[in-house]
């Protein structure tokens, strides 16, 4: 069958004679767990910018992300320039629709040019695919894509309203941190509902600023820890993340690294291929200073309170409790300070303990540092003196200030 633009395609609801090997290679292509990898590395054809066709082999860092496309519900990933990530993407999409009946997969990227160049790798995919893999079509064009198992592939430039009205199975969105903070807002906002009835989405990006739409759900996604501070394999927005840099490339080493700082510079380099939210604009603190600074793991818990070192005697440590109202909002906090040095040693935060029982955790972290130090004079306690804070002050009295080490 020929498309309105002249090319290959393969007839809606044609019938054909497939050989028995024919039909052990479609039923790997359609196993529902390794399928996409199977047919992404035998029959899925790229148009490589210096050696033109070639059958696209998955790097190692690349199966990582066609893993945490198909397998996460909702998967953002923050990824190197020029790795692959679009093309692994293009392969993957084509997979899914040709694979999963029914199905609508929307592109959503930061520019018309853009989506239309991800439609391009789509289609030069398709075209190259055999008869006995790929599904037939019964409309074809630049924008969109219809095959005769009901599903499609539309493409779209990132708006306010992308979207909006559709029924979508699976929406990919191609350099997220790159669509206009506003738009990105209002994009997300309104897709969002659509996505509740159980769609996927799948969004990949390089970082941009550090307050972007695709900033924040990169936060979230990378918050993997319950109310109680356990650890949980998604975030706290139930996306899965998923990070390669650029020297996961196999072609890529120190030589090509030092070029390409020198071309760029270091901010750029660290931004565009180290994956860092270093934004252009100044502040009053160097942004690659800040993004420097790195968080550690506590060395063990007390209950839920995380200790990051022993206290020690001849110090002296601060403790000071931020109350709330324990009812789901806000979190109520502990932080405790090495006062000679400003060090933090350790902290506490839950939104469901209620005041009373805030109170007595300060209780217990400071009868831990006494046992440690055995030395109640260089212990200070304190408590936020506002609404909440004088239900503290009450359940503190009511406790016993006295027994509490410190003053």
């Amino acid at each position: 069958m020929k498309s309105l633009d002249g090319v290959l395609t393969k007839k809606a609801h044609a019938q054909i004679a497939y050989t028995d090997s024919q039909i052990e290679e479609f039923i790997k292509c359609a196993d529902p767990k390794t399928g996409p990898a199977y047919f992404m590395n035998h029959f899925f054809y790229i148009q490589h910018p210096t050696q033109g066709k070639l059958l696209y082999k998955a790097y190692p860092f690349q199966d990582g992300l066609i893993d945490n496309y198909h397998n996460y519900r909702f998967s953002i990933n923050l990824l190197s320039r020029q790795t692959g990530k679009t093309t692994t993407a293009a392969g993957y999409l084509i997979w899914y629709a040709m694979f999963n009946p029914d199905s609508t997969i929307l592109i959503a990227a930061h520019q018309y040019s853009g989506a239309q160049e991800i439609m391009q790798r789509v289609r030069y995919a398709y075209e190259l695919c055999p008869d006995h893999i790929r599904a037939g079509v019964t409309s074809y064009n630049k924008g969109t894509i219809e095959f005769d198992n009901g599903s499609r592939i539309v493409s779209q430039a990132t708006t306010e309203t992308t979207g909006r009205g559709m029924s979508i199975t699976l929406l990919y969105c191609d350099e997220f941190a790159y669509v206009r903070h506003t738009i990105a807002t209002e994009f997300w906002t309104s897709i969002s509902p659509t996505l509740a009835t159980g769609g996927k989405a799948i969004v990949t990006s390089t970082p941009n600023s550090d307050e972007d739409q695709f900033a924040l759900l990169w936060k979230g996604a990378n918050k993997c820890e319950d109310e109680y501070g356990n650890e949980t394999e998604l975030g706290v927005n139930g996306f899965k993340a998923y990070t390669s840099y650029w020297y996961d490339h196999p072609d890529r080493d120190e030589e090509w690294a030092d070029e390409e700082r020198g071309r760029i510079g270091d901010e750029r380099f660290r931004r565009e291929h180290l994956n860092e939210f270093i934004i252009n604009d100044e502040t009053l603190i160097n942004a690659s200073k800040l993004f420097d600074l790195q968080g550690v793991e506590p060395i063990h818990k007390q209950g839920q309170v995380r200790w990051y070192q022993e206290p020690k005697p001849g110090m002296m440590y601060c403790v000071a409790l931020d109350p709330s109202l324990g009812t789901g909002g806000d979190p109520a906090a502990i932080q405790v300070v090495e006062a000679n040095t400003t060090t933090q040693v350790a902290e506490w935060r839950h939104n469901k303990t209620p005041v009373q029982r805030q109170v007595r955790i300060m209780h217990d972290i400071v009868t831990y540092i006494n046992s440690k130090i055995n030395d109640p004079k260089n212990i200070y306690y304190s408590i936020e003196n506002n609404t909440l804070g004088e239900a503290a002050l009450v359940s503190l009295e009511e406790y016993g200030e006295d027994s509490y080490p410190g003053m």
